[in-house]
């Protein structure tokens, strides 16, 4: 019975060593793709624009185009980057790597947006109307706090949600990025960021979202220098109709200033208040008031074009077509007046488009 069984054990065993190769041949790809190939998404934003009060041509243009990566890294961390081109060239606007082990901590670290207030956390093609509150350039920036360092959130255990976030950044001068002067050479000079967000349900359709953020550091002048803000947000999405119906009612108020000789600065501030309406699951429509003091804003300007520092007052309002998650177009209106010294006001006509593909993360709640 030997000289029967031991014949197929082998052929069994040869017939495992000629397929093994196939096997692996067939496996080794689908594996080191899904290693090897992050996420991968990419927006292209475009505008048009009609202001006669500015010395432009009319017309549409190309804004921006972002590419997401993201991937995990291995079972301790995660790699989120957004790579934008503009006109203007290439930015790196995010490169930073999530923790994803550490039990109600989650750290951040590399070049990241800093967890500042509410508008500030959107991306350009996020925003809910087309143009950033002009409080926005002159306290921590049109696109919020973009800076090198870490921070770290706790979810606290409060019987609501309450997450508590703090960093520390790299210390960078004042430039058209970044309003705030944080360009001091001492070696205690780290800027840092405190928040604070809490949401509350209302009701089975409504929450409500309170947020404080502080952002301090040390300018090239020696002084401080530091930004503070306050957000409120009402949120009404209903269970059975999210898709067709919800408004989200929201204001925020920022200051930027800084101290010397034990003595506080006002330099700017300001907020706005605006309403998003969700008219159908394809069409939504907003309506913003706001206003900044000791500002700047492109219409304002003397003479000889140089601009002039104001007081600032905006209404805007907006439709969008959305048919898809993945695209919109959006018309708006504007209206400002200002007051430097000199009066000046500004009616504008926009149209925005929106388009993005492959994978992209959600947008900040």
């Amino acid at each position: 019975m030997c000289r029967h069984v031991l014949p197929t054990a082998v052929l069994v065993f040869l017939a495992a060593l000629i397929c093994a190769p196939a096997l692996a041949t067939a496996q080794t790809p689908a594996m080191f793709s899904n290693l090897a190939n992050p996420a991968l998404g990419m927006n292209a934003l475009f505008s048009g624009q009609a202001a006669r009060n500015l010395d432009q041509p009319y017309g549409l243009q190309f804004d921006a185009a972002e590419i997401s990566l993201n991937s995990v890294v291995d079972p301790y961390w995660t790699l989120v980057s957004n790579i934008v081109f503009t006109p203007d060239g290439v930015d790196p606007e995010e490169v930073w790597v999530r923790s994803t082990n550490i039990p109600a901590i989650q750290l951040k670290l590399g070049k990241l947006r800093g967890t500042f207030g509410k508008h500030g956390l959107l991306h350009t093609h996020a925003f809910p109307f087309i143009e950033a509150p002009v409080v926005m350039a002159n306290t921590i920036g049109e696109e919020g706090f973009k800076d090198a360092g870490m921070e770290a959130s706790w979810l606290t255990p409060l019987p609501w949600f309450s997450e508590l976030t703090g960093g520390v950044y790299q210390a960078l001068a004042a430039d058209a990025d970044h309003p705030l002067d944080f360009g001091s050479t001492r070696h205690d000079n780290v800027p840092y960021l405190g928040h604070l967000k809490n949401e509350f349900d209302l009701n089975a359709a409504t929450t409500l979202e309170l947020g404080q953020s502080i952002l301090q550091g040390r300018g090239a002048d020696g002084n401080r220098h530091a930004a503070y803000g306050a957000n409120v947000t009402f949120r009404n999405v209903p269970p059975r109709s999210s898709n067709q119906h919800g408004w989200i009612l929201q204001g925020e108020y920022i200051q930027k200033g800084s101290s010397a000789g034990g003595n506080y600065v006002r330099e700017q501030d300001g907020g706005y208040a605006s309403f998003q309406y969700r008219l159908s699951q394809i069409w939504w429509m907003g309506i913003r008031g706001e206003q900044a003091r000791k500002s700047f804003t492109d219409f304002l300007v003397d003479d000889s074009g140089a601009p002039i520092p104001g007081t600032v007052h905006r209404a805007s309002a907006n439709l969008a077509w959305t048919p898809t998650e993945f695209s919109f177009v959006r018309l708006e209106y504007s209206h400002a007046s200002a007051d430097g010294g000199i009066h000046r006001s500004d009616d504008r006509l926009m149209v925005q488009m929106s388009y993005t593909i492959g994978y992209h993360p959600a947008h900040a709640y």
